[in-house]
């Protein structure tokens, strides 16, 4: 029988080894597909994790930590992911253009997001029937799965060439191999992650009391990093092609997904189980993400980036792990 350490650290590894392989599928896909659909692609895998994760933590009645990592995988997916991309796509580009419209959009509906999982809190804390914090939960997750499918029509419909970027319009690409064995890849490593994550839920509360680790802390920060390491890898390499559009749209549209799918579905999946789990945050949570958002808005307001302001977003997810680790 392994040690609780020993068994988080060796999942946590071949989560990462796993998170390559499906890293470097996506990005072969996405050359095929477009960044948009390439993107979408690489964020619905890497999130389909963190929602087994998830699941399997609700089952184990570890509330606070699905809450604490719904939270910290948005932040990791929307600081540490598009900071270090920044960083990367600087080491050969000077300044680096991205599409201002898609940058634009993903904002409004990180907005509405935060707007939205903040409601059930501010109603916890401050509502005059906290009881109803369930049911109101419940209500906005249905909300949130709404805007979530509008989404794709909007993206791929009805706006699909005002948001594509400009360098694909019109562009073709000769299709020379198929696609269904990267796609079989995906679906064999998006699997064994999968397989290899109920380790990890399985010794976190071990690992908590052993090493004196807050719940809160290990949802928080340690999960995330290893649920986002599939669209992390797969953002990476997008940049290191000259494709800060699509590593973006991996990093935004992660964070939008674990935001307006993952939180909802989980509320839904919970109630289905008779469980109490609701999308109540603490004060600290909500403000983080406030601000986080309105950090990643303004850095992409001009549409155009450089490693200087990848490397003050990356220190700003530092300063947060620093804020939780302490708090």
């Amino acid at each position: 029988m392994w040690s609780p350490p020993l068994t988080f650290l060796l999942c946590a590894l071949t989560i990462i080894a796993l998170a390559r392989r499906i890293g470097s599928a996506t990005e072969k896909l996405a050359r095929r597909l477009g960044s948009t659909l390439g993107a979408l692609l690489s964020a619905t895998f890497g999130n389909s994790v963190e929602l087994i994760i998830s699941i399997a933590a609700l089952r184990a009645g570890l509330y606070r930590v699905v809450q604490a990592s719904i939270v910290g995988s948005v932040l990791a997916n929307l600081l540490l992911t598009l900071g270090v991309c920044m960083m990367i796509g600087g080491i050969t580009q000077k300044v680096q253009v991205f599409s201002r419209a898609r940058a634009g959009l993903n904002s409004v509906m990180l907005f509405i997001a935060v707007f939205g999982l903040s409601m059930t809190s501010l109603y916890q804390y401050f509502g005059t029937h906290a009881g109803h914090a369930k049911a109101l939960g419940v209500s906005i997750s249905i909300v949130f799965l709404l805007i979530y499918a509008l989404g794709f029509v909007f993206s791929f419909f009805t706006h699909r060439s005002f948001l594509m970027p400009v360098e694909e319009i019109g562009a073709t690409e000769r299709q020379t191999e198929p696609l269904w064995p990267h796609l079989l890849e995906l679906i064999v490593a998006t699997f064994l992650v999968s397989l290899v994550s109920e380790g990890i839920v399985g010794a976190i509360e071990p690992l908590s009391v052993r090493f004196s680790i807050p719940e809160s802390f290990v949802g928080m920060i340690l999960l995330p990093l290893i649920g986002i390491a599939p669209e992390f890898f797969s953002a990476i390499l997008l940049a290191r092609r000259g494709n800060l559009d699509g590593s973006m749209e991996i990093g935004l549209g992660s964070s939008l997904q674990i935001a307006l799918f993952v939180a909802p579905a989980l509320v839904l999946i919970d109630t289905a189980m008779r469980g109490s789990f609701t999308l109540v945050f603490t004060p600290v949570e909500v403000l983080v993400l406030f601000l986080s958002t309105l950090l990643v808005s303004l850095v992409s307001l001009d549409g155009e980036t450089h490693w200087y302001e990848g490397m003050m977003v990356t220190a700003a997810y530092v300063m947060l792990g620093l804020l939780f680790f302490f708090q």
